[in-house]
């Protein structure tokens, strides 16, 4: 579940509970989060560390193998 639809639910179970307080922070949060834009990528998955780290255990495999 994502950070607004959490927020969202919050909000809608304060409001059925009576407690409008709670309810108005978590819709005030809900509408932080979708102002705030998308998340950011955490990553591209393969680093160009590894990538280098792998090549180059591979050019060392190569070698020894020839």
């Amino acid at each position: 579940m994502t950070r607004t639809m959490s927020a969202w639910c919050k909000a809608n179970a304060y409001i059925r509970a009576g407690n409008h307080r709670k309810a108005i922070y978590w819709l005030s949060r809900t509408q932080e989060i979708l102002d705030g834009g998308p998340p950011q990528r955490r990553g591209d998955g393969l680093g160009s560390t590894y990538v280098l780290s792998a090549l180059g255990v591979l050019f060392i495999i190569w070698i020894a193998m020839s």
